[in-house]
């Protein structure tokens, strides 16, 4: 039985719960920070919102060069390094008496996040043979879910008390699970450096026309996909003056358990880059089919939307999972294996990318567009799951001319 719900023993599962002690740390911490911020240490709420936004520039331009030093030195080292410094400064916190002093913190927070990011996606490359990436990246998707899930739980506690002592206290507590998952980290054996091209360019991923096409499209999708339960869907049912909000707690239970037990059922017989296009059209489509049952949800009877949500939030997980595998697939497949921590990182940024442009685009969309703003959401997912497979297969196309160009035939 634990076999089934585990990866294999070894690296694999030291890698899966250094995740989940990390998370739970994690999921505390994002259920606390901004009243932390605000209540504790006395930021305003657009200084909170400007010092996250700067952190959120510095950690994305680092990306692809953080995940290129985590190739270069081995990925294992650099996400214990990450972690170590993370949980260093995420203890740090407790001495921030302003805005200043709240920047500089929150800027090496994302830049050790993004290292521990690129050296993650290396970790998990390096750990198994190809075959088993993807699973072993469901695996450790699942379970970040899960820890993150039960994190907020946790986080609920302090937000309870609402007292310093109480934030103090989540603070130091989620810096614990940055040593913790260092120390449980530092089990795994050492994936070794693969010697880089002497000729060609250091930072191969920025010159990868199809992946950084792959990066920017699919990293809308993924960043869109999670703001439509978090965003969109509290602000559609506010409009909707006779729809209960608790719908969006429902609708998250619902996402939440979806990913946690059905992410690696999902990527199970999936043939790398062979299915990926496929997978990401499938899941493009369902996300985009479950937007329009959101929509239809206007006008109705209580009784009706509550229905409505639940199928939709269903049929939304299904395609979540769908476009989760096919990213997986893409982004270990076209990258060479002695650079998949900089493709990793390179991939991160369309991530961060769309975590900036998201949000008010969906929010506009729900609160203006109303209905046709649901449809239209849903017609994009569709045209981006048009395009998915074309962008595959370009990608596929070029592996070649990538290997020509960074010296090798990956």
């Amino acid at each position: 039985m634990l076999s089934r719900l585990l990866p294999a023993p070894g690296t694999a599962r030291i890698l899966t719960l250094a995740t989940l002690v990390n998370t739970l740390g994690n999921g505390a911490y994002l259920t606390c920070s901004v009243l932390f911020l605000t209540r504790s240490v006395g930021l305003t709420p657009v200084q909170v919102g400007v010092g996250l936004g700067v952190a959120a520039v510095l950690g994305t331009l680092l990306s692809a060069p953080l995940g290129y030093v985590a190739d270069r030195v081995g990925p294992k080292g650099m996400q214990i390094g990450a972690l170590v410094t993370l949980g260093v400064v995420y203890a740090g916190l407790v001495l921030v008496d302003g805005f200043w002093s709240f920047v500089a913190l929150a800027c090496v927070i994302a830049v050790g996040e993004a290292a521990a990011k690129g050296a993650s996606g290396a970790m998990i490359a390096g750990a198994v043979p190809p075959a088993q990436r993807i699973e072993l990246r469901a695996f450790v998707r699942s379970v970040n879910n899960g820890g993150i899930a039960l994190g907020a739980l946790l986080g609920g506690i302090p937000l309870l008390l609402d007292t310093r002592a109480a934030y103090v206290a989540m603070l130091l507590g989620n810096a614990c699970t940055f040593l913790v998952a260092a120390a449980i980290l530092s089990r795994a054996d050492r994936v070794p450096v693969l010697p880089a091209p002497a000729d060609g360019p250091r930072l191969v991923a920025l010159r990868d026309k199809p992946f950084l096409v792959f990066t920017v499209i699919d990293g809308v999708m993924a960043s869109t996909y999670n703001e439509i339960l978090s965003i969109g869907l509290p602000l559609w049912l506010a409009t909707q003056r006779h729809a209960p909000l608790w719908l969006v707690t429902a609708a998250l239970l619902v996402n939440t358990v979806g990913c946690v037990t059905l992410q690696v059922w999902a990527s199970r017989g999936v043939d790398g880059l062979r299915d990926a296009g496929r997978i990401g059209r499938r899941g493009a489509l369902v996300v985009g089919a479950s937007c329009v049952l959101y929509g239809l949800t206007a006008g109705l009877p209580v009784w009706a939307v509550a229905t409505l949500i639940l199928v939709a939030a269903g049929v939304h997980v299904l395609g979540e999972l769908w476009l989760s595998t096919a990213t997986f697939s893409v982004v270990f497949g076209l990258a060479p294996d002695w650079a998949q921590g900089q493709y990793q990182g390179t991939y991160a940024m369309g991530r961060q990318l769309g975590n900036m442009v998201t949000p008010p685009v969906l929010a506009l969309m729900v609160t203006s567009g109303g209905v046709a703003g649901w449809v239209g959401l849903g017609a994009a997912f569709a045209l981006a799951g048009v395009v998915y497979p074309a962008v595959v297969r370009w990608g596929r196309r070029t592996r070649p001319q990538v290997g020509e160009l960074a010296g090798t035939g990956s």
